[in-house]
């Protein structure tokens, strides 16, 4: 009797030792997989940590470079002069009309403001007299038959006040300016960079003399 119950009792114990041998590897094999996920759960915070502790680094690192190039900039605006507006310089205000560049240069000359809303400018000096080759014997009307000698003069008398040469001039109009001895005129050169209204006035034995220039906005071919 005693030998049968010891006999079961080793068996029983073989049988035990035999399944915990059997359970070993599966559970070295869950151990592992766990130490892997382990391990890289702690890498992984690692790694956001070390990328969040460098973001404040970078970010004063591009505040300090904007802040140096403000900086830089401050300095060559500071360096730049300023223009100052020279209260006594006038213009007849035509960008890129060279002819009257002479015009704006002499002594005597007044520029104001018109009411005439398509005058820019109205341009007034003493502009000398171009003489008269005609005998006029104190009595005289202009002509405005294109090819006279007046009507040459009185062209030549517009093209003074403008400062334009022969050819490098466009009479858009030549007409009456409200009285027999009083002329008008709109010119501009051939490049068209701006348009002129001339005044011109006949004087006695003498020849035409220009008495304004008007700086027009937009060509005006008859008045």
């Amino acid at each position: 009797m005693a030998d049968k119950h010891t006999s079961e009792s080793r068996t029983g114990r073989f049988e035990k030792k035999r399944q915990w041998t059997k359970r070993l590897p599966w559970l070295a094999g869950a151990a592992g997989v766990f130490a892997v996920l382990l391990i890289s759960l702690m890498l992984f915070n690692g790694n956001d940590q070390t990328g969040q502790a460098q973001n404040p680094e970078e970010e004063q690192q591009e505040d300090t470079a904007k802040d140096e190039t403000q900086e830089e900039q401050e300095k060559e605006a500071e360096k730049e002069p300023e223009e100052e507006a020279d209260p006594d310089k006038t213009s007849v205000s035509l960008e890129g009309f060279e002819e009257l560049e002479p015009i704006k240069k002499e002594e005597g000359l007044q520029i104001e403001e018109s009411d005439d809303p398509n005058v820019e400018s109205v341009v007034t000096k003493d502009w000398p007299v171009v003489p008269t080759e005609m005998d006029t014997n104190g009595s005289h009307s202009i002509s405005y038959n294109k090819g006279t000698q007046d009507y040459k003069e009185l062209q030549e008398a517009v093209r003074s006040a403008v400062n334009l040469s022969k050819d490098n001039i466009i009479y858009w109009w030549i007409g009456n300016d409200g009285g027999p001895q009083r002329a008008v005129a709109t010119v501009s050169d051939k490049s068209e960079t701006g348009y002129l209204r001339v005044h011109v006035q006949w004087v006695d034995n003498e020849g035409y003399k220009p008495v304004k220039l008007e700086v027009l906005k937009e060509k005006v071919v008859e008045r």
